[in-house]
């Protein structure tokens, strides 16, 4: 059997409206053996709340805006699922708005949401720069470092740390360690990368470290296959094996059909280490730097609902750490 109403579940438990609202919202002090019996009837019933009819009561829809670049990247769309999945155990639907790596765009949707729409939000930003003003409605911002006020949480993967474990471990294979990159270094997490693969490359004794910038987006690095098809044979010239660290996984599996192509053995003359673990780099068994998607999502969301809830918060930016996954690739 299911009900559809407290009015329901207040007939069958014999107690009245008001108690079983009480404990169905988790106010008021109730005797445990009443919210005992009332929950008893709620499950067995299956009964559930209408999160849209509650929100409405309250003068609030309990709703979360996820801004993500591109949903159908593989990263983005993991910390989207997870989100939704974390808010939806609290009571929150989430709206979810492609911003298409668009700036303007992404403005117009958090001028939107921020109207009475949505009580928090969720940002993976394609801008360099966050306007102050956005700040207004409690914000957790993924991956970019806007500046913190009272209102904004930032939760990132330790993308340095990343660097140095793939730069470390094809110096450890050998190899003479290059990046490539795409157009997107201004960004914080390309960044902390790059930063990251320079400081090894120096500690290690490399003195002139090789950077290749594709100046692409990551699906359009194709357009550059001659370019770096030329660099990597000259490249080969000079050093035994060398190591590519490619900024993200869909550079890194791009490099690697670029190698299949044209017969450059890998790992014996050319290593890839990616950065993401995404379905591609398992796919195609590549090395990699594994993100902590899940984490990313569960410090996302439970501190954004303490800001929504007016809790305290000890700390407002979260790295979270990452990981080396070893595969055929190296």
């Amino acid at each position: 059997m299911s009900v559809n109403s407290i009015k329901d579940i207040a007939r069958l438990s014999g107690y009245s409206i008001s108690t079983v609202s009480r404990v169905l919202n988790n106010t008021g002090r109730i005797s445990l053996k009443t919210r005992e019996k009332i929950l008893k009837i709620a499950k067995e019933n299956n009964y559930s709340q209408n999160i849209i009819a509650k929100g409405m009561r309250k003068g609030s829809l309990a709703t979360i805006g996820i801004l993500v670049p591109d949903i159908t990247n593989p990263y983005y769309a993991s910390i989207v699922k997870k989100c939704e999945q974390n808010f939806f155990k609290e009571d929150y639907l989430t709206i979810v708005c492609n911003t298409e790596r668009n700036a303007k765009l992404e403005e117009k949707y958090i001028s939107r949401l921020g109207n009475h729409m949505v009580d928090g939000l969720v940002i993976v930003s394609t801008q360099r720069e966050i306007d102050q003003k956005q700040s207004a409605i409690p914000t957790v911002f993924i991956d970019r470092s806007p500046k913190l006020t009272q209102n904004t949480i930032i939760a990132s993967s330790d993308n340095y740390s990343g660097a140095v474990l793939a730069t470390n471990h094809l110096i450890d294979k050998d190899c003479y360690p290059i990046l490539i990159t795409n157009k997107n270094n201004d960004f914080s997490s390309n960044k902390s990368r790059i930063k990251g693969f320079l400081d090894t490359t120096k500690s290690r004794g490399i003195t002139d470290p090789i950077i290749i910038n594709t100046e692409t987006n990551s699906d359009e690095i194709y357009l550059k296959k001659d370019q770096l098809k030329e660099k990597i044979d000259n490249l080969l010239k000079k050093h035994k094996k060398i190591g590519i660290f490619a900024i993200n996984d869909n550079v890194a599996s791009y490099m690697h059909q670029l190698a299949i192509d044209n017969n450059i053995s890998v790992p014996s003359k050319l290593s890839i280490v990616g950065f993401d673990d995404s379905p591609i780099a398992k796919k195609l068994q590549l090395t990699t730097i594994r993100q902590d998607t899940s984490k990313i999502a569960r410090v996302s969301c439970t501190n954004l609902l303490k800001l929504l809830r007016h809790e305290e918060i000890l700390d407002r930016k979260f790295t979270i750490g990452v990981s080396l996954i070893k595969r055929t690739t190296t």
